[in-house]
């Protein structure tokens, strides 16, 4: 019987994949298939935690960039 998934745990496989883990990686890490987290991709909810992830790495890089000296 296949495994569900929580959103805690698509959260997380979507932040490792933001910090450059491969899907094997994830997979490997939370205990499901590669294929799996392939499929987790094309989610509505994974590409919701992407954008977010986008956007807050956007806005550090900007509070960074406002922060530093000219």
């Amino acid at each position: 019987m296949p495994r569900r998934v929580s959103t805690k745990q698509l959260l997380i496989a979507c932040q490792m994949s933001f910090e450059g883990k491969s899907n094997r990686e994830i997979a490997s890490a939370l205990g499901f298939t590669e294929t799996t987290v392939s499929n987790w991709r094309k989610l509505e909810i994974w590409q919701e935690f992407e954008a977010e992830l986008i956007d807050a790495h956007k806005q550090q890089a900007l509070n960074l960039e406002s922060a530093t000296p000219s």
